[in-house]
């Protein structure tokens, strides 16, 4: 008799709103941005942050006593982001495209390189995250690559002999690749930490602040009278698709999946893309592109279907604690969390503790009464003494709920009483 697989419905959610975002893109990059071709890069790139921040200003609001919280590892993700994946990275794209528009550059030079981003995102999702998936995942992620390229390319072929490697719309290509594959690692750091509508509006806020100083110093921001009343409308336009829309759907998803499976489902840009120009422009398609199309599907219902997100794996040393878990009924252990970078949430975790695994109940988040620092707790059934300084491996079994709010600990003891009911009699 078979057994029937679980399938990971966060992870499935999750993966779904990556390729609604990328599809939201597709728009942008084939119907919408192209018109803004007679315009400032930095002015546009500037005025669709300032529209898409209004939108997203109130999350910022609301989740105020959680963003004042975040520690320096954070606001260095945010700052990031909000620099490579916002500013540059927008800026250079779109420049490495207007010279694209303008016969400077061939669109393949700009394509090819601007591919490259999956490939930053995943050594670096390994480097600096410690992202390690399935060889199944890698090798789907390899074929997704690939046929991406072919899909691009498959109608008219991939000379390399046409592309200018010196031009300076390949080192935009370039550097917009390293910026959106970086940003995509960082922003996962991010979502660990942070809802996901606050880590949207805080991308946007402070994109648009360096976007202002960039405009301002290169003169770009006195333009904005040339921006007629249609433009606004386009604008508006990127605002609820391709911008705001886009990253606060986007960061939904980056929260439930890895960051390196996020920079391969973002490859359903170039497959709706050409999607939409078959239907939209009635641009038939070469037989190339419908296989590499039909490869490209294939790779996404793979990762969407048969990946999960992996289970954490890591070492921790007890350290002392204010005993208010005790006061509780609920002493728990507490452990140094330096280098930890998973979501926050209620965990059912295996711990070794000198030799011997325990069946525990870890917290990592906000303290769930109060506005206090991030902690990172394990609750165990076992009474154990005399822990102090030493060093314990925990494995995660699976995510309970989120860290959630009380009103007061009375509220908490009755949620850690139903948790505790995971650890079985």
């Amino acid at each position: 008799m078979y057994k029937t697989r679980k399938l990971d419905k966060p992870w499935i959610l999750g993966a779904l709103a990556i390729m609604l975002a990328a599809l939201l893109w597709s728009l942008d990059g084939v119907f919408i941005r192209p018109k803004f071709y007679i315009f400032p890069a930095g002015l546009i790139v500037l005025l669709e942050h300032a529209l898409g921040l209004i939108v997203l200003a109130p999350f910022i609001i609301l989740s105020w006593p959680k963003i004042k919280l975040l520690k320096t590892k954070e606001w260095a993700a945010i700052g990031w982001v909000s620099f490579f994946g916002g500013a540059l990275g927008t800026l250079m794209i779109t420049q490495a495209f207007f010279a694209a528009i303008g016969g400077e550059v061939t669109f393949a030079t700009v394509v090819l390189l601007q591919k490259l981003q999956p490939v930053f995102a995943l050594l670096l999702a390994r480097l600096i995250i410690g992202e390690k998936l399935k060889r199944s995942f890698y090798g789907w992620a390899a074929v997704a690559i690939l046929a991406a390229y072919f899909l691009a390319f498959g109608k008219t072929g991939l000379n390399l002999g046409e592309i200018n490697w010196l031009d300076s719309a390949a080192f935009y290509s370039v550097i917009a690749a390293f910026a959106f594959g970086s940003s995509t690692v960082f922003g996962k750091r991010i979502v660990n930490h942070l809802d996901f509508k606050s880590t949207a509006g805080l991308r946007f806020a402070v994109t648009a602040v360096l976007m202002l100083i960039y405009s301002l110093f290169t003169g770009d921001l006195f333009k904005i009278n040339t921006v007629g009343a249609v433009y606004w409308g386009y604008l508006a336009l990127i605002v609820f698709t391709s911008g705001a829309a886009a990253m606060f759907i986007y960061y939904y998803g980056l929260k439930r999946v890895t960051a390196s499976a996020s920079t391969i489902l973002e490859l359903f840009w170039p497959f709706s893309a050409v999607i939409l120009d078959y239907f939209i422009n009635h641009n038939v398609l070469s037989w190339a592109q419908i296989a590499a199309a039909s490869v490209l599907l294939l790779a996404f219902i793979k990762i969407v279907t048969r990946e999960t997100a992996p289970k954490f794996e890591f070492m921790a040393k007890i350290r002392g604690g204010s005993g208010r878990g005790r006061v509780l009924g609920f002493p728990t252990i507490n452990l140094d969390k330096t280098g930890i970078d998973i979501n926050y949430g209620i965990y059912l975790v295996e711990s070794r503790i000198n030799g011997k695994i325990y069946k525990g109940l870890l917290h990592f988040g906000q303290k769930e009464t109060f506005n206090e620092p991030v902690s990172l707790e394990l609750y165990l059934k076992e009474r154990l003494e005399n822990l102090n300084d030493q060093e314990i491996k925990i494995k995660e079994i699976r995510k309970i709920r989120e860290v959630k709010r009380f009103r007061d600990a009375e509220g908490l003891k009755k949620q850690m009483e139903e948790d505790a009911k995971e650890l079985g009699n």
